[in-house]
Parts: C-alpha cells; sequence; structure tokens
C-alpha cells in the first residue's frame, strides 16, 4: 500500500504572506524565539544567501528594512493555519497522520487510484482553500514519500506533486539525494558513512543487509529497506514523544525565585498539555535552569534536577508540583537566570499505567483527570489559558481584584509580531474597499 505526503512549503513565511500579499515575491524570514536567529526563508531570502539559524542582528549585513521583512513567530497563527491544511486534507483523503505543524501523511489504496494529476490537484486545492503552497509526494513507502516530496517542492515541473510509482523511479530519485537528507539518518552515523563512501541514498542501498544492522543497528536496516521500496515504517511510531520539553530563553534575566516560578508553572502546565494531546502520561519531571553563559561579568550557574512521580500523570497540577518542588531544589539566589525548562520523560500511554500499592492519592487523581477533560475543552473553545493555575501569573497579578483578563509573563521580545488573524476576533483582518 502506497504512501502520500503533505509537507507545507516554508510554512511559517506561507502563514505570514497569506495575510500580506503584497510580499508574495519578497525575501520573508520568520524568527525564534526572542527574535533570535532564522527559523523560516521564503526562495527569495534563500537565494539572498541567508542561511537557516543565522542570528537577527547579522540580517543587518542584508539591508532587512529595505530588502527583508522579518516576523516574529506567531505560533497561534500557524497552529490554526496548520489545522485549517489537516482539515481539508483528511476531507480529500481520509484519515491522516499527522507528523509535524506542517506535514501528515496519508494512506492511498493504489497508484492506479491516485495519479500525478490526482496528487496536483490536492497540491492546487490546498492553495486555493487555506493559501498555503504545499507538497505532495506518493511512494511505496513512507521514507520514499519524503523524497518524493523533496523533489516536489524543488522541481516547478511537477506541479506541486512528484510519485514515485515504479522501481526506475525509485532508483532513479535516491541517486540524486545526499544521505544526509534521507528520514531517518542522524547526524551521526553520517562521519562513519561518508568515510565508507556512502554520498547518495542510493550509495546506500547498495550495501548488503548484514553490513547495515552490523554498522548502524536496526534503525539503519528499517531506513535501508524503506529506501529499496520494502515498507516497515510505521506513522504511529513517531506520533507519541519519549519526551517533552518547553523551554526558553528570557528576553529579560530573571532574578528573583518567583519570576522563575511563574516561567517553570507555565512550561510544566505546556507540557502536561502536550502529554494529554497524545494520550500519554510521565513520570519523570525535569526542571533545568541556566545563567547567561555570554556574560562574562556575571556570575555564571546551571544546574538541572528531577522529580520522580509515584505514579505517571498527566494533570497539570502534579505536573506543575513536581517541577516546583524541583525548581526550588537547584535555585541559587543571586544568580540572573537566562534560561529555564521543564523536560518530561519516562513517557507512557495513558491506558498502561503503572501504580503502586502505596499510593494514596488514587482518588484525588481520578478527580484530577477529570477536572483536567474540562479544562481542556474550555480552553480549546476559549484560548489556551483561559483556565489556568494560579502560580502561571506573576504574582502582582494574582493579587489583583480585578476581573480582566489573565497576564502571563511570558518574557518574550517580539517586536515583529503579525496579529491573530485566525483566532482573536481583536485582530481579524480588515479589508477596505
Amino acid at each position: 500500500m502506497p504512501f502520500g505526503l503533505v509537507d507545507c512549503n516554508n510554512f511559517f513565511v506561507s502563514c505570514e504572506r497569506v495575510f500580506r500579499p503584497d510580499l508574495a515575491t519578497k525575501p520573508v524570514v520568520v524568527l525564534s524565539n526572542n527574535d533570535g536567529c532564522v527559523v523560516s526563508r521564503s526562495n527569495e531570502a534563500k537565494q539572498m544567501g541567508i542561511p537557516m539559524g543565522m542570528p537577527f542582528f547579522k540580517l543587518r549585513e542584508f539591508d532587512v528594512e529595505k530588502r527583508v521583512t522579518p516576523f516574529s513567530s506567531n505560533y497561534t497563527l500557524y497552529a490554526d493555519m496548520s489545522h485549517r491544511v489537516m482539515q481539508l486534507l483528511a476531507s480529500e483523503v481520509g484519515n491522516i497522520i499527522p507528523y509535524s505543524i506542517d506535514e501528515s501523511f496519508f494512506a492511498v489504496d493504489s497508484f492506479a487510484n491516485f495519479s500525478h494529476e490526482r496528487a496536483s490537484q490536492l497540491s492546487a486545492k490546498i492553495q486555493k482553500y487555506t493559501g498555503i503552497p504545499v507538497s505532495v509526494g506518493v511512494a511505496p513507502t513512507m521514507t520514499l514519500a519524503k523524497v518524493a516530496c523533496r523533489y516536489a517542492k524543488k522541481v516547478k515541473g511537477y506541479h506541486g506533486a512528484c510519485l514515485i510509482d515504479n522501481d526506475v523511479k525509485r532508483q532513479k530519485a535516491i541517486q540524486n539525494i545526499d544521505i544526509g537528507d534521507v528520514w531517518g539518518i542522524g547526524r551521526r552515523n553520517l562521519p562513519r558513512m561518508k568515510a565508507m563512501g556512502i554520498v547518495t541514498a542510493y550509495d546506500y542501498t547498495k550495501l548488503e543487509e548484514v553490513q547495515v544492522k552490523r554498522q548502524f543497528g536496526i534503525n539503519g536496516v528499517r531506513t535501508w529497506k524503506e529506501l529499496n521500496g520494502i515498507s516497515v515504517a510505521k506513522a504511529e511510531e513517531h506520533d507519541t514523544k519519549q519526551s517533552i520539553c518547553t523551554s526558553r530563553s528570557f528576553a529579560e534575566m530573571v532574578s528573583t525565585e518567583e519570576q522563575l516560578l511563574t516561567h517553570v508553572s507555565n512550561f510544566a502546565a505546556q507540557c502536561a498539555m502536550k502529554l494529554r494531546q497524545q494520550q500519554s502520561v510521565a513520570q519523570a519531571v525535569t526542571v533545568f535552569v541556566s545563567s547567561n553563559r555570554f556574560r562574562d561579568d556575571m556570575e555564571q550557574y546551571a544546574n538541572a534536577a528531577t522529580t520522580i512521580l509515584d505514579v505517571a500523570a498527566s494533570n497539570t497540577p502534579e505536573i506543575v508540583k513536581a517541577a516546583i518542588n524541583a525548581m526550588h531544589s537547584i535555585y541559587k539566589k543571586g544568580v540572573s537566570y537566562k534560561k529555564a525548562g521543564v523536560v518530561l520523560s519516562s513517557i507512557t500511554p495513558n491506558h498502561a499505567v503503572q501504580t503502586s500499592i502505596f499510593d494514596t492519592a488514587s482518588e484525588q487523581r481520578l478527580r484530577n483527570d477529570r477536572l483536567m477533560a474540562v479544562v481542556d475543552k474550555i480552553n480549546n473553545k476559549n484560548g489556551r489559558d483561559a483556565v489556568h493555575l494560579a502560580s502561571q501569573q506573576p504574582a502582582e497579578v494574582n493579587n489583583k481584584d480585578t476581573q480582566t483578563s489573565p497576564i502571563f509573563n511570558y518574557n518574550l521580545r517580539r517586536e515583529h509580531m503579525s496579529k491573530c488573524f485566525t483566532t482573536n476576533f481583536d485582530e481579524i483582518i480588515e479589508v477596505f474597499t
């Protein structure tokens, strides 16, 4: 059974361009948190030689104000646009398997029922209905679907779609793909591959299976089989994350324990929400903090601590409490903190929770889980953090007896932020005639 892949082109940039059609042919970049570095580029920006990950301040060399339009990351907008694309895709092809915010796999009955014309029409329809240009790749395996999608994106003559539907096309396609660009090939294996003379994906397929297993393990064998047209990968295996991390470098350094607690609470709450979205639970909650390593004039400090839960959980109060306990154990007074984060690990499906005979909070845990289901429903309808823990807000906000909306201290620099056109009535797009 063939697999299809839809990949949104330059996704973050494309989302911004939907509401700024005047930038359709101009260089555009989207920046990371705190406007730190480039994380998405238009084709025009790529042609100017702007590399991925370039620090924003270096863009001055490219005369940003006159030639390049920068945007701060607007993940609320991007998530909503992704949802629109995925909904439309599902209505066209049936069940889909989202892989990332801008990619989704889907199953194809046969190549006979999914021609190049059908794939090209799918690409055109998604762009017409959402404004987001996408590439469609169809192939016998998921890894080859990634390869096909790459060609669909790079070769204009393919009209947004590429099918690898026979062995001749398969061999031709992988001969021109660098081994480092193959899905599933880790960076740590690249030096060894280069030393073995493996330059392209085709070179890799010419190895013997026993040699691949000896050199690159079982995962290497799976990628080798996929490139040879033997389907072994399952998208579901990539859908559940084995660890979940939320972290951030602060725009302004944090110096008090109360401020740090607010950020750690927010990070832990976001991790817990992600856990529930993938129907998982976690048993280990790790918090890490660090000072600014580029400030030699300030005290340098970095540390981490882990809290192990008696029973794996996904409810926000329990995860946040564990994170706060870990943070208190490593907080050092007098240090100015530049970065902090929360990592959840020891993740398992929520239907396979190992309880303890010494567990005395099972009833409370069940109540918390029911509460979280209600909270998630409210937040999905009214926006993230519509219902939240008091510790997620700065202390000065908690002490106010007001009915105003929550004010969260995210400590982010967003000087080039676009509006949330699709999710906030106060920022809805205006049309003048």
